[in-house]
């Protein structure tokens, strides 16, 4: 049995190359609150130290937590119980942690992940094994923020990348100019991500995109089910839900309403690697397509995402950049790297990331 005996938070930011533009609204400072735990095993009578990341953002533009939110519900629900439990691993521990509080999937995860990484550390297993993770390797894309130039393509093509996502405003997008430029690069896998900003009349105009573009993400609501199922009927690209799926109750929503044919997925917005890994199985059970999205997250959770991809169930390239790709430094000592399209899953226990010594605590 483990047990929680100490833990600890501390915010962070992180700057970024050139300021990350969506529908939602423009990012140039990544805000993260680090989490910090020490876990104790009764039987070796060893500890260990695990780290993770809340990945909320710093306003409601994306979802209702944001990363005060996710600090409050850490203070105030989780520190006040988390050293009287007892658990036998971190789904156990994601169990309770979900019995705590069904809300506050953001603050739960970046706990939960905190757990893994001590765990894995302890029983000298990578986050992959303890996953069943299969793939040494994961194929890879990267998302451009708007506007995206066709420099910008090129320069992703010229890298590598499986995946290339163009963030579009449904507001402002020229869907027939994209349709143009699309079509000029025909042997390049491409994804649309509308971040819920299309309406009926815009989204007919999706009706029309090349082959080339694999899916589309969330062109609707977080609320719009319905609306979804009823467009993807219509329409012969896969649409992929994101800001719908904030827990496993909207995974089952989705799969009982076929409001879409693949789902992201998030770990760090559905509530934690145990739910991710849960949502995953579901989805490939019924037929649906799940793939790992990215959160502007650092090199940390990163790491996560990479043992996500390498489940055998996932097949879609995942929105896992090059650690250079976002911030100007990351937290880590190792950098992630894409060579041909391929990101290497880590093997060392745990999440399997080092934090540099300037963002840590004693």
């Amino acid at each position: 049995m483990y047990q929680v005996k100490k833990l600890m938070t501390w915010p962070i930011q992180l700057t970024l190359n050139q300021p990350f533009k969506t529908a939602h609204g423009t990012t140039t400072i990544r805000p993260l609150t680090l989490v910090q735990l020490t876990i104790y095993d009764d039987v070796t009578q060893q500890t260990a130290t695990g780290y993770g990341e809340i990945q909320s953002f710093a306003d409601y533009h994306y979802t209702l937590e944001t990363q005060k939110t996710s600090q409050d519900i850490v203070d105030t629900l989780i520190k006040p119980v988390i050293g009287t439990w007892q658990f036998t691993g971190p789904s156990d521990f994601a169990m309770q942690l979900e019995r705590v509080t069904p809300f506050g999937s953001f603050a739960k995860a970046g706990v939960e992940m905190a757990i893994w990484d001590a765990v894995g550390k302890l029983t000298h297993q990578s986050l992959q094994q303890m996953l069943g993770g299969v793939k040494p390797e994961v194929p890879v894309g990267i998302a451009l923020g708007m506007p995206v130039t066709d420099q910008a393509i090129r320069t992703a093509i010229q890298q590598g990348y499986r995946r290339i996502k163009l963030k579009l405003d449904g507001q402002s997008s020229d869907i027939p100019a994209l349709i143009n430029r699309l079509a000029r690069y025909p042997s390049q896998q491409f994804s649309l991500d509308a971040n819920s900003s299309f309406d009926r009349e815009t989204a007919e105009k999706l009706k029309a995109l090349p082959d080339n573009v694999l899916f589309i993400e969330q062109p609707f609501g977080a609320h719009d089910f319905v609306q979804h199922a009823a467009l993807q009927g219509t329409i012969k690209q896969p649409i992929s839900l994101d800001e719908s799926i904030n827990s496993l109750a909207d995974v089952e929503t989705t799969i009982a309403l076929h409001a879409a044919s693949a789902v992201t997925i998030k770990q760090g917005k559905i509530g934690g690697i145990t739910a991710a890994v849960r949502a995953i199985k579901l989805l490939h059970q019924a037929g649906f397509q799940p793939w790992i999205g990215g959160m502007l997250s650092s090199n940390l959770g990163r790491g996560v995402d990479l043992a996500l991809a390498s489940l055998p169930e996932i097949n879609l390239p995942s929105d896992i950049s090059a650690s250079s790709r976002y911030f100007q430094s990351d937290i880590t000592t190792t950098d992630l790297q894409v060579t041909d399209g391929l990101m290497t899953v880590p093997t060392a226990p745990g999440i399997g990331m080092t934090l540099k010594d300037s963002v840590t605590m004693v």
